[in-house]
């Protein structure tokens, strides 16, 4: 079964950065993105049955906000969350963007490029984007600048790597006091539906009967997932009428990283949409199968 979670490989980031993969074909990624392709089908998971565009987008436009779900090198994925963007904006010019791939010490970066005050060069160096997350920027590149372009609230989301690589390598308690005083208030580690997904994708890494180090790496990933929820209620409580975050699947799926931890913060209700391929029967069908519901929609992409 080829599940396409990037997230699922990355989630040791906090250990050894995660590699990107260039893009084959005539086409580079992000004039492919332009094109947004729809998708070939819309799944309501909660009932089962397809839907439109257009009664997806109204669902959508109910929640405060909406996870966009990604696997981080896959361009169809990155498409659709171009496409429902615009969909959401040209509905709702008020809403913020809050992105995974950005660390919050770099939100001053972000604001500037919002204002349009930053090139992308700027924005690469000043956020460290390929050290800290390397992932071809041209995946992204129509969204950021939708941003811009529009002066769209933007946030990030991430936690500091070197937050989460302290806690991996050495736990809670090897933390300094100013590590400790970036953690988030609420950490919800003794959340047993998301530790059995961690566990489940991390059953191939090296650690996986190391019992202390996955504790480790585990506490690392909950840093990492409650700091974004966090920041979605920060850019929630700074004015924005809702939030488009885009995020890796495993982040967002079944709500379970982000989404119900950014509930306290004013982060409901939310909807989540997974994209999938249309040619992976075996992921569409674990998908549908899975409990608890890995998303409210899945967006069945084709080639």
């Amino acid at each position: 079964m080829r599940l396409r979670f990037a997230s699922k490989v990355c989630l040791v980031v906090v250990l050894a950065g995660c590699a990107s993969r260039q893009e084959q074909g005539p086409e580079t990624p992000d004039q492919f993105v332009r094109e947004m392709p729809p998708a070939s089908e819309i799944r309501n998971l909660r009932t089962g049955e397809t839907v439109s565009e257009q009664e997806l987008l109204s669902d959508l436009l109910s929640a405060r906000v909406v996870y966009l779900g990604e696997s981080h090198d896959e361009t169809m994925d990155h498409a659709m969350q171009y496409r429902l963007l615009r969909l959401l904006y040209a509905q709702d010019p008020a809403l913020a963007v809050g992105m995974e791939m950005f660390q919050e010490p770099f939100q001053p970066a972000l604001d500037l490029w919002s204002r349009g005050e930053l090139d992308e060069v700027a924005l690469r160096t000043r956020t460290e984007w390929d050290d800290r997350w390397g992932f071809d920027i041209r995946h992204y590149r129509p969204l950021l600048e939708m941003v811009r372009a529009h002066g769209i609230p933007f946030w990030a989301l991430n936690a500091p790597r070197e937050l989460t690589r302290a806690v991996a390598r050495g736990g809670f308690e090897g933390l300094t006091d100013e590590q400790r005083a970036q953690l988030p208030e609420h950490l919800g580690i003794d959340d047993a539906a998301h530790r059995a997904m961690f566990n489940e994708a991390m059953a191939d890494h090296p650690h996986a009967h190391d019992a202390a180090a996955l504790d480790r790496l585990y506490h690392a990933q909950v840093v990492w997932d409650a700091t974004m929820a966090r920041n979605v209620g920060r850019g929630l409580a700074a004015g924005a009428s809702r939030m488009v975050v885009l995020a890796g699947s495993m982040h967002v799926r079944a709500g379970l990283g982000i989404p119900k931890r950014a509930e306290s913060s004013g982060g409901r209700p939310y909807r989540v949409v997974l994209p999938v391929d249309a040619d992976d029967a075996d992921a569409i069908e674990a998908l549908e199968e899975a409990d608890p519901r890995p998303a409210d929609y899945l967006w069945i992409w084709s080639d």
